[in-house]
């Protein structure tokens, strides 16, 4: 509904920018400096605690601004392949971010990955084919390597969060600095967009403006639901599961998309075709996540540290 209205550029800024807006109270400290100097006279308890707080920032700003910029590459990619491509087809390439995690996992960090964990990632990975084949044949674009390039973005954002949440141990502290960080880069983004276009500032902000006046609730539900509390779940979920399972279970996004579409807007899913995908990225997801199997040796440390 939004992006009908809007440019893409514009349309991510709001929905980070909201997001920002509403994430920065449950995570106030990241932005109370202190003067050291005010702490010169004060007790030694009280200095190494305010130390360890400031550190606390200073890290979560630190892994703030790496997710932020994974954050805002998957979804700038994505938007500029969407000019080229069908959003099917989009859809599609995206979900290879379930095959690059354990991909990336194996090539950047050297870590064993089971056997069943690329088993379901290929099984998720063939369903969600399935399920978004539009029957129709484009060919290959570029539009379909921007989007093959916003795969790559998400993967490494799962990928690194398993470090980020290990490092930041309050999650709305992570998911308000990495939120902020996503809602700066797509002002900069904006503003390229529309100068590049001979647009003023007033012009641009007045365009924001009327975006927002036309949809305040598709912003409001999708800054505050979609961006800001499920980055919060995500944070919070990945300090205790490895990004291989975590890309399976995230694979059934296809499958939500095509239930409510027909529960909400009466689109047909599919046909056998699509059943049958659906049906693979559910098993894969379940089988991997459930299932006490497929276990890496990482999760396994995980474990026994704990």
């Amino acid at each position: 509904m939004v992006v009908n209205d809007s440019s893409a550029a514009s349309f991510t800024f709001l929905r980070f920018a909201l997001a920002a807006l509403i994430a920065i109270p449950y995570a106030s400290e990241l932005f109370v400096w202190k003067d050291d100097s005010l702490n010169s006279g004060s007790i030694s308890g009280s200095s190494s605690s305010n130390n360890n707080k400031d550190n606390a920032i200073k890290t979560a700003w630190r892994w703030g601004a790496e997710m932020g910029c994974w954050m805002f590459l998957g979804f700038a990619f994505q938007a500029i392949g969407l000019e080229t491509t069908t959003a099917q087809r989009s859809g599609f390439l995206l979900y290879l971010n379930v095959k690059f995690v354990p991909l990336f996992s194996w090539l950047l960090l050297g870590r064993p990955v089971s056997l069943p964990t690329w088993i379901s990632a290929v099984a998720a990975f063939g369903g969600t084919a399935l399920l978004a084949t539009d029957g129709q044949s484009i060919g290959f674009n570029q539009g379909d390597v921007w989007s093959i390039a916003a795969a790559a973005a998400s993967a490494m954002y799962i990928l690194r969060l398993e470090k980020a949440a290990a490092n930041v141990k309050d999650a709305a502290q992570l998911n308000a600095a990495c939120l902020c960080v996503v809602a700066i880069l797509s002002a900069l983004w904006t503003l390229l967009v529309e100068f590049r276009g001979d647009q003023s500032l007033g012009a641009t902000v007045e365009q924001l403006l009327s975006i927002a006046q036309s949809h305040p609730l598709q912003l409001m539900y999708l800054g505050a639901v979609t961006t800001t509390l499920a980055n919060f779940i995500q944070s919070k979920g990945q300090q205790v599961v490895s990004p291989e399972r975590a890309s399976i279970i995230y694979s059934l996004d296809p499958v939500y998309g095509a239930f409510f579409s027909w529960f909400l807007l009466g689109e047909n899913i599919g046909g056998i075709q699509s059943i049958i995908g659906a049906f693979l990225i559910t098993v894969a997801a379940a089988t991997n996540a459930f299932l006490d199997f497929g276990k890496t040796q990482h999760e396994e440390t995980i474990q026994t540290k704990g």
